[in-house]
């Protein structure tokens, strides 16, 4: 199965965003996620959040579902792919992040 490469586009004056990016590229050994810090094509990313467009597509993914499409791509969190749709983990991390509502933030 060939997945189509995406980019995600995250805010670099968020230094939790950073932390995320550069973990998400540590885990990307098949090269699957390209890391940007320019606009999304939504505009300027907030802080707390992320865009993943699908390059080939150009479809645009936020919240849970931009988390999923990372998931998917790196093999190391495919586990974890279904895990930001279950209600209790949803609440429990926007809880501990503020200005987080559900699966997007509002920062």
């Amino acid at each position: 199965m060939t997945l189509n490469k995406v980019s995600l586009h995250y805010n670099a004056n968020c230094p939790d965003c950073v932390r995320q990016a550069r973990r998400i590229v540590l885990l990307d050994w098949l090269r699957a996620i390209n890391v940007r810090t320019d606009p999304s094509p939504l505009g300027d990313v907030p802080p707390g959040e992320i865009v993943v467009v699908k390059e080939r597509k150009r479809r645009v993914y936020t919240g849970v579902y931009a988390i999923r499409m990372v998931c998917v791509r790196i093999p190391l969190l495919l586990p974890y792919r279904l895990l930001p749709y279950l209600p209790l983990v949803r609440d429990r991390v926007g809880k501990s992040k503020p200005g987080c509502n559900s699966d997007a933030c509002e920062v």
